[in-house]
């Protein structure tokens, strides 16, 4: 008896969405324990230009991974999957050194002279990774082969706008209802706010915008295309939150690393369902700004 024939649209699909979505898995954990145990290497140096060294070695071992992948043609699969990683930790890196490498390219008078206070430093560097997150975009596009590349969905939708609008309006609704005390403040200074929400707002804003092209659009984007959506989402939010812990290395928001995971889970839910990051985009940098302004100074006591 003849073996049916498979259409070629079903082929390709049970071939590159559902087969080799353990392989992607084992890729995954496999490159996260690899950062992982990169946070366990002894320092060999002392905060060079402001930069947490803990985040300077999680960028290197990103790159020092991704870079096979762009030579061996085997590891082509993986290359989408490797570069996201890139864009999560090397461009951390960045948004770390950033301010202080401003300072020591302008000088502390030239720099707040020409460019404002200090806070200008993290909208500066909030651009930078920004614009590196989207280059390493750029090069997944032009690098990985059509069968795995990411969907990044950065194509904005009037309806998913208008979610993401209605969705910042509910957080800040319910950020509102909550006791100032649990934001670990009593209220709000509006001098400090004045001050620093127009560097600080655009800088979160940025911030948001990056981590959402580098978790929802090339990470879970290149996740999709060999595993089902449900574990795609599931996966880059469990890296979301792991990576909250890395970059905060004991820092008072690890324990909101379980919250991460949640928000991340539902963010990913978001741009599935809206078919862009902007939804996520908007309620992301809602949200940061709304911490950056009720909650951050609460934690560091500032």
């Amino acid at each position: 008896m003849d073996r049916p024939v498979i259409a070629p649209a079903r082929a390709a699909r049970q071939r590159f969405q559902v087969a080799p979505w353990r392989t992607t898995a084992v890729t995954l954990i496999v490159a996260v324990l690899g950062l992982g145990a990169a946070l366990l290497i002894p320092i060999a140096f002392s905060d060079p230009n402001g930069v947490d060294p803990y985040a300077a070695r999680l960028g290197a071992a990103a790159i020092l991974m991704a870079v096979p992948s762009l030579a061996i043609a085997r590891l082509r699969p993986a290359r989408a999957l490797l570069l996201a990683l890139v864009a999560v930790a090397a461009t951390n890196t960045v948004l770390d050194a950033g301010p202080q490498i401003l300072v020591d390219l302008f000088g502390v008078n030239l720099f707040r002279s020409s460019l404002g206070s200090g806070d200008a430093q993290v909208f500066w560097a909030s651009l930078a990774q920004a614009l590196l997150t989207l280059g390493v975009a750029g090069a997944a596009v032009l690098l990985v082969p059509l069968e795995w590349r990411p969907a990044l969905r950065l194509r904005a939708r009037p309806w998913g706008l208008i979610i993401g609008v209605a969705g910042s309006l509910l957080l800040l609704g319910a950020g509102l209802a909550l006791p100032a005390v649990l934001l670990g403040r009593v209220g709000l200074a509006p001098v400090a706010i004045l001050r620093d929400l127009p560097w600080l707002g655009p800088a979160n804003a940025l911030q948001a915008f990056a981590q959402e092209v580098q978790f929802r659009g090339l990470l879970m984007g290149s996740l999709e295309r060999t595993m089902p959506p449900a574990l795609a989402n599931v996966s880059q939010a469990a890296v979301f939150g792991l990576a909250h812990l890395a970059i905060s290395y004991g820092g008072p928001e690890a324990p909101f690393v379980p919250i991460t995971f949640l928000v991340g889970l539902v963010f990913g839910w978001l741009v599935q369902r809206t078919g862009s990051i902007w939804p996520a985009v908007i309620i992301h940098a809602v949200a940061d700004i709304a911490l950056q302004v009720a909650i951050v100074p609460g934690l560091y006591g500032f």
